[in-house]
């Protein structure tokens, strides 16, 4: 089974309980992916900085239960990891505050003497993933370089996985976000957008605009999420719909885009074909709806992971 390097930004989340009383837990888009990969006993490492201190020890501990092996640049000084708090609607529905702009994850992902020679340790993975929040991190010197990087990459042989992501906030502004996401495709083999992005970057008005794009794209596979809609699945420029049975009880969406792509990978790089991961991928997400956080508990690690094993067994 191939192993999967995964570049970006793991925080503290604090999460609301009841009234003005909050939980503590570790979470990030990527992050939350590698760990339900890991829970699928995918070989996961993580590329970021978590700098010094408390909450940075808090976060190495809380992988290394997780089995996601961190790769860290030596220790960077003066630096810890940035947080954020969660509120929800009555849907269930989440918003943010952030606190991360001078984190330490993203004083490593602007510098490129840091984060090429951590990138130079995973050459030999099978897979690397990593988010639109990866990249809005970046500086424009250490994106360039990392698409050099992505290109000799794909040369060896590996495959690289992109999930958009698109957080506005982190953006210069959105047309620096098209233009990012637009020329990072170009090193792409799997791309997990949802169709929000596709809306939002690309000014696609239904699914259908969104797959007329992107079979321009040359990207070889693509699965566009669309909350409890129906995803779209290309391959090779075929194109189908895979029906996904939506979750009724949802509690918290936080991580269910990011629980459904780490679902999708690990189901991929066990043998599973696209539409088979889909599914698997698409129950996955519901079970993060149905807890508060973005990480999955181990409980429901160890049930999907049965429930991998078994469909794994089925194709044999």
């Amino acid at each position: 089974m191939a192993d999967i390097a995964i570049i970006g930004e793991v925080m503290l989340e604090f999460s609301p309980l009841t009234g003005k009383d909050f939980t503590l837990g570790v979470s990030g888009d990527t992050y939350n992916s590698a760990c339900t990969l890991a829970g699928l006993e995918i070989s996961t490492t993580y590329i970021t900085s978590l700098g010094e201190g408390q909450s940075a020890d808090i976060i190495r501990q809380h992988a290394y239960h997780r089995h996601v092996h961190l790769l860290e640049p030596q220790a960077v000084k003066n630096k810890s990891p940035g947080l954020y708090m969660i509120s929800n609607d009555e849907t269930g529905e989440r918003f943010f505050d952030y606190w991360r702009n001078d984190s330490a994850a993203k004083a490593l992902l602007n510098n490129e003497n840091l984060l090429l020679p951590l990138l130079k340790q995973v050459e030999k993975h099978g897979y690397l993933y990593f988010s639109g929040i990866t990249l809005a991190l970046m500086n424009d010197s250490c994106r360039s370089m990392f698409q050099q990087f992505l290109l000799d990459y794909r040369l060896q042989g590996g495959k690289v996985i992109f999930d958009p992501n698109y957080r506005s906030k982190l953006w210069l502004n959105k047309a620096a976000a098209i233009s990012a996401t637009d020329e990072i495709q170009a090193y792409v083999d799997i791309y997990l957008p949802g169709f929000e992005e596709e809306e939002c970057l690309f000014g696609s008005t239904s699914p259908d605009g969104a797959v007329k794009r992107l079979l321009t794209t040359g990207v070889d596979e693509v699965v566009i999420k669309n909350g409890p809609e129906n995803c779209i699945l290309i391959n090779n420029d075929h194109v189908e719909n895979v029906e996904v049975t939506p979750s009724t009880d949802v509690v918290d969406t936080t991580g269910a885009g990011d629980t459904f792509n780490g679902g999708y990978i690990g189901a991929r790089l066990s043998g599973l074909n696209p539409i088979d991961a889909i599914n698997f991928a698409a129950k996955a997400a519901s079970k993060i709806l149905m807890i508060k956080g973005g990480v999955l508990q181990s409980k429901q690690l160890s049930e999907l992971k049965a429930s991998l094993n078994s469909k794994i067994g089925m194709t044999l």
